[in-house]
């Protein structure tokens, strides 16, 4: 595998931004008996994974020190849980000198339910949901991204993407305790008339170059052109509408969740270019940026 613990930074970045609300849902929970379960959906096998549950341990331990907690990483088989548990056993995790604290994995499809109805308090999922439920298979030439199709093609991956995320909701209305929360971070998009289909969708720098390099592949014979045109990379940056829409429209969906805040933001750190403060170092850039596509791209390519 890519070494993703190192190739992660800007995941790193996203959750940590996140920590001061996590703390703050932790706290608004109160005491949750039998115990405190918090789940991390599409963790990882980094850091990333163990800032996602450090905040809500520390406040949570902060009221209640000697209460019973649970810690769940969800994700697919293929991730790397050895190195995931070596972390989160290790000096930087949160097993170390700790006690009542349970460590488990959930391993499947975070489309499908994970855990235990009604057992879970808290549940992250970060710069995941936006991957769809399987490898999609669309006859689009000319782009490798979503938010450049056109016709046909976008219209039968918005209807995959639509689909999912009302699966991911149901399955989470099922998993979360009364009164637990659900926070979701990822990568979005927001209304640009200026770009195609009138969406300015996140990492489109990145989606571009990486059409512009593999149509270069398959110029110079290393890659079949009908190979390079069925392929569409399976995920669909959500607008702040299509987030909204099943928790407004679907009845089980409404009354499973109140919705306390769905927004698209910048980035927290260089929103316009994640890489800026490597700029002036052109080897050190480009290290960075292979190292940080290939941990997100290279199971799909």
């Amino acid at each position: 595998m890519v070494d993703y613990d190192r190739n992660s930074p800007v995941q790193q970045q996203l959750i940590r931004h996140h920590a001061g609300l996590i703390r703050s849902l932790t706290e608004r929970l109160g005491r949750v008996r039998p115990e405190f379960k918090v789940v991390d959906y599409g963790c990882g096998p980094g850091t990333s994974a163990i800032d996602a549950v450090r905040p809500a341990i520390g406040a949570y331990r902060a009221r209640f020190p000697h209460d019973p907690i649970a810690v769940c990483h969800a994700d697919q088989p293929g991730n790397d849980w050895n190195a995931l548990f070596r972390i989160a056993a290790g000096p930087s995790g949160y097993l170390e000198g700790t006690e009542g604290i349970r460590s488990e994995a959930a391993i499947g499809s975070f489309y499908e339910q994970m855990v235990a109805e009604g057992s879970v308090a808290l549940g992250t999922c970060f710069a995941a949901s936006h991957w769809l439920s399987h490898a999609v298979r669309l006859h689009a030439p000319g782009t490798v991204w979503f938010a450049d199709l056109r016709g046909r093609a976008r219209s039968e991956l918005a209807t995959i993407a639509r689909r999912d995320w009302a699966t991911f909701l149901r399955c989470r209305a099922l998993e979360l305790r009364p009164g637990g929360y659900l926070l979701v971070s990822t990568l979005g998009a927001v209304v640009d008339d200026s770009e195609i289909n009138g969406v300015a969708a996140s990492g489109r720098g990145i989606y571009r170059a990486l059409q512009v390099v593999a149509q270069e592949m398959a110029t110079d014979g290393l890659l079949r052109q009908e190979v390079l045109d069925d392929f569409v990379f399976g995920l669909w940056f959500m607008t702040e509408t299509e987030a909204r829409e099943p928790l407004e429209t679907d009845r089980t969906l409404a009354e499973a969740f109140a919705i306390e805040d769905i927004r698209v933001e910048p980035a927290p750190v260089n929103p316009s270019n994640i890489f800026a403060g490597s700029i002036a170092d052109p080897i050190e850039y480009a290290r960075l940026y292979v190292g940080y596509v290939r941990a997100f791209a290279d199971a799909t390519l």
